[in-house]
């Protein structure tokens, strides 16, 4: 049966498996909502919608900002984590491990997703760049073929009388 605060002593002191049960809970939320921020940032680059885009980006800031402080209290755990887990009951081996692996599972899916959009952007600021370098060609061509006050008007006609 669980104990409210089953704490074991490890080189990091007592270890709280209550409370690293709270943060790996909250830390899991928090990907999850990242999760989400990111398959919506797929559907605004997709779609070139930039101002919700935007805010997108502005949301996840947030959330990105919660996970490192989220982090920093997980960082004990994780410096001896192998004695974390040698200390804990099965069932919590279990459910960290769980936690641990969804954790994980959703970091690669929201670097993939991030990646892809990265790709795209890139590809479209590339072809914006090409479409303006081309202008700036015809733009040229027009120039040169175009009147200009540097060259006088014909003084001298040939006509037939």
């Amino acid at each position: 049966m669980t104990t409210p605060k089953q704490t074991i002593e490890g080189k990091l002191g007592p270890i709280d498996y209550r409370r690293l049960g709270e943060l790996l809970a909250e830390q899991e939320l928090l990907f999850l909502q990242l999760d989400a921020l990111s398959k919506q940032q797929s559907r605004f680059v997709q779609d070139e919608h930039t101002d919700e885009l935007l805010r997108i980006l502005g949301e996840r800031q947030g959330v990105v900002e919660n996970l490192e402080r989220a982090s920093r209290h997980l960082e004990p755990y994780r410096a001896e984590w192998d004695a974390v887990l040698a200390g804990a009951r099965p069932e919590q081996r279990d459910r960290f491990a769980r936690q641990v692996e969804q954790l994980a599972d959703l970091a690669a899916a929201i670097g993939a997703r991030d990646d892809a959009d990265r790709r795209i952007i890139e590809e479209r600021r590339d072809k914006l760049a090409g479409d303006l370098a081309g202008l700036g060609r015809v733009q040229g061509a027009v120039a040169a073929y175009g009147p200009s006050q540097a060259r006088p008007d014909a003084r001298f006609q040939d006509m037939e009388v």
